[in-house]
């Protein structure tokens, strides 16, 4: 059992999953997590200060919720990254009531994501350009379809996120079930750590994965 990361789970119409970590997070930690057990049928909302690999983590394990979403302090709401209904995803909900409603931060950034073919593995990337941050309905604007076709189903995939951890959630949700494995670059760290495996050749949880090339 891992002490590090402790989960406190509030119920109501909404879950707020919420985890605070105690000491010096290594991604080796993503071993001994012992997941909440939540009631798929309620919206689900993480919410904690963590790393984007421990956030695409736990949105990979929780993706079967009805709505997900990751807490936002600037809008005091969850931001849907996957619902039933594909077009809740970007909107805000409520943490008491679980209405969902349009959020508008005032950001002016633009989210770009796009994969890149890396020999034996594919690199999806996502940026924030022209601004300091980026409004949720950003996440409507992206053409999910599109690169979910141009990826390689049969190899890995290293996540290397520049943006809010929404962004990084929803990444995990999208992609994680279609590659082997998956991992979330981590500049601190110089290398990706695997947060997601389905494969008996895959990296361990956790295990960190050196990217052979130079990221800015």
């Amino acid at each position: 059992m891992n002490e590090k990361i402790r989960f406190s789970l509030k119920t109501g119409k909404v879950q707020i999953l919420e985890f605070t970590i105690s000491g010096l997070l290594e991604p080796s930690d993503l071993r001994g997590v012992q997941l909440v057990e939540v009631d798929p049928s309620k919206p689900l909302i993480i919410s904690g200060r963590g790393p984007q690999w421990l956030y695409a983590f736990l949105a990979h394990h929780y993706h079967f919720a009805r709505i997900l979403a990751t807490y936002e302090p600037r809008a005091n709401m969850g931001i849907v990254i996957s619902s039933v209904n594909e077009k809740d995803v970007g909107l805000g909900v409520d943490i008491e009531a679980g209405l969902l409603k349009e959020v508008k931060l005032g950001a002016d950034g633009r989210i770009d994501v796009g994969l890149i073919k890396l020999g034996s593995i594919q690199l999806l990337r996502a940026e924030l350009l022209e601004g300091a941050f980026a409004e949720p309905s950003e996440l409507k604007r992206i053409r999910w379809w599109d690169i979910k076709r141009a990826v390689d189903p049969s190899k890995p995939m290293i996540i290397y996120v520049m943006a809010p951890v929404w962004v990084s959630a929803k990444l995990a949700v999208e992609f994680s079930n279609l590659v082997p494995w998956i991992s979330i670059y981590d500049p601190r760290l110089e290398s990706s750590v695997t947060v997601a495996r389905h494969s008996l050749n895959a990296p361990e949880i956790g295990q960190q994965v050196e990217l052979k090339i130079q990221l800015k």
